[in-house]
This record gives structure tokens, sequence and C-alpha cells, in this order.
């Protein structure tokens, strides 16, 4: 971890940083300027929503109206590979997200940078909008990698699967991405 990652982060700059699936580029989500830069350097289109990492679940809640059922997802099946679609509050801008989609990931780092920031960072991965995912600096295109302000270089990455996207509606569960948590898992949850 690098003071600059997070001197970045407190100054609405973004960064490129590992994850842990592949390596993401991030801003403080609550910096409406800094996602817009996320957006431009992406090249995403604003109608694709943006993600957020969150240091625990104490933080899920500050950005999130999370009922029972989804604190007892992210404590049994967070930190891991899911991501959870939630209402959220109004501190989180609205570029963003409509919703507050928010994991707390296995990767420490990720969880430390979000924890010294205090606010959830987005992640999306590190390359231009339709271009595969990046498991080394070198990967990325050029273009993404100048436009950033800190770079976090962890070496090439270990490919795992992206997270499950799941969301709690009045009909039930709705996977929006499927991933290494399954519908089954998030049910026994909720019916414990």
């Amino acid at each position: 971890m690098t003071d600059d990652a997070i001197t970045t982060l407190e100054h609405g700059g973004t960064l490129i940083y590992p994850t842990e699936t592949c390596y993401g580029i991030g801003c403080d989500a609550t910096n409406p300027d800094a996602v817009r830069q996320i957006y431009d350097i992406k090249q995403r289109p604003r109608e694709k929503k943006l993600t957020c990492i969150v240091a625990d679940r104490s933080m899920a809640d500050q950005y999130g109206d999370l009922t029972t059922a989804e604190q007892n997802i992210c404590d049994t099946l967070m930190p891991g590979p899911l991501t959870l679609v939630t209402e959220k509050h109004d501190r989180l801008p609205s570029i963003v997200n409509h919703k507050f989609a928010f994991r707390i990931p296995a990767h420490e780092r990720c969880r430390r940078l979000s924890r010294e920031l205090g606010a959830p960072i987005i992640a999306t991965s590190a390359n231009r909008s339709g271009q595969p995912a990046s498991y080394s600096i070198d990967e990325i295109d050029p273009t993404v990698r100048e436009q950033v302000d800190t770079i976090i270089d962890a070496g090439t990455l270990e490919q795992t699967p992206s997270s499950t996207v799941a969301e709690l509606t009045a009909t039930g569960i709705t996977i929006h991405r499927n991933g290494p948590v399954t519908k089954e898992q998030i049910e026994a949850v909720i019916n414990q």
C-alpha cells in the first residue's frame, strides 16, 4: 500500500489497482468529478452504471439501505466474490448508480484502500469499455495508463471469475451476473 494511492483518492484522482479478479480503475465513489473521470478514461457509456468496493459491512450500511436479509448476506458471504445491489443513500452520487452495487472483496489491499479513505471506491476493470480485463499492468491499454494519477503494480494476477451480482427484490433473488456465489447459497442464508 502506498501513501500515494490514498493521497490520490483523497484529492479526487484516479488509480489503477489490483483486485481479486483483475486490475481495476477506481476513485473516491463519493466524488462526482472523479467518477466522471472514470467514465471518460474508460469511454464508458453513462447508462452503464458502476459498482463500489467497501471496507466492511459497517461502511456498506452507511451508503446503502440494507435490509436485515442483506446484512445477513454480507456477514455470511462477504468478503468474497459477491456484489449486492441495494437501495442507496443520498451520500452516494447518482452518477455512480441509481442503486448501491457493492462488494466487500476478499483482497485485503482493496479493503484497506477503502478503509483508509473512509469511503467506497469505484471498482471497474481497468480497460476501455468493451475490451477484455487485464491481469498485468502491461496488458492495460497505454491510453488508460497515461490518464490515471497512480498505478499500484502487484505483478501478474491470477485469473479468477468475476463476482456474482445479485439483488433481493419483492419477488425473490435476481441474479444480474452469474459468478462463484450461487443463488442457492444466497437463498440458504436468507432462509436460515
